[in-house]
């Protein structure tokens, strides 16, 4: 299943540069800015325009949702599992809301390398309790879908990929142009990765609340 998953992966990339190389440059006319980067401080600040908030928030849970995945400071799998959950539902809300504009360049952007979203991903499997569970793929095919096997370490390192890569082009100083980063969040939200964010959602519900349920949840106190 890792290899149908990996698949569609390259499939959509493949898209996503073909829709990328066809946009010309454009001015967004809305929630436009132009973003630097500021040396006294790891967040973006604006130069131009005052920022959408919807784009600020995103940002904001986008860098949230990085570091979290990034981190090891959890006192067991359970609790890393709950702060999965919790950030891509946040992050899920925060995406719906970023407006849809054009990008003002046809800038290609490599993401990061293999190694190394192969190594955060295999850092996610071994902070969660179970990693594998079954889904449906598209749920609104004419015949009876069959169930196929899901990855939450692939889920969340995808998710993981999609946001890093603009963010580090932000704080390398190398992106001026909000609409850039916007159009290219909200286009692989709709693409790729919250598919699977809405198949980390189910997965990790069960993981921390399910029957099957990770045991390593703490006891509730006492009143």
């Amino acid at each position: 299943m890792i290899s149908l998953l990996t698949s569609v992966y390259s499939l959509t990339l493949a898209r996503t540069r073909q829709v990328e190389s066809s946009h010309t440059a454009s001015c967004a006319q809305a929630a436009k800015a132009l973003w630097k980067w500021s040396s006294r401080s790891p967040t973006l600040s604006c130069h131009y325009v005052v920022m959408d908030e919807a784009v600020i928030e995103f940002e904001t849970e986008a860098r949230r949702y990085c570091s979290l995945v990034e981190g090891n400071g959890f006192s067991n799998s359970w609790d890393f599992a709950q702060a999965c959950l919790i950030a891509v539902l946040r992050l899920l809300d925060r995406a719906l809301r970023l407006p849809e504009i054009e990008p003002e360049t046809t800038d290609i952007l490599t993401g990061s390398s293999h190694e190394k979203w192969q190594a955060v991903r295999q850092d996610i499997g071994r902070k969660l309790a179970r990693d594998y569970y079954w889904e449906i793929f598209e749920p609104f095919e004419e015949e009876e879908p069959k169930p196929v096997l899901g990855s939450l370490s692939d889920d969340l390192a995808d998710i993981w990929r999609d946001l890093k890569s603009w963010l580090a082009e932000f704080d390398r100083g190398k992106v001026t142009s909000t609409s850039d980063a916007v159009w290219h969040w909200r286009f692989k939200f709709e693409t790729h990765w919250g598919h699977h964010a809405a198949g980390a959602v189910v997965a990790l519900n069960a993981l921390c609340f399910g029957a099957l349920a990770d045991g390593s949840r703490p006891q509730a106190k006492s009143a």
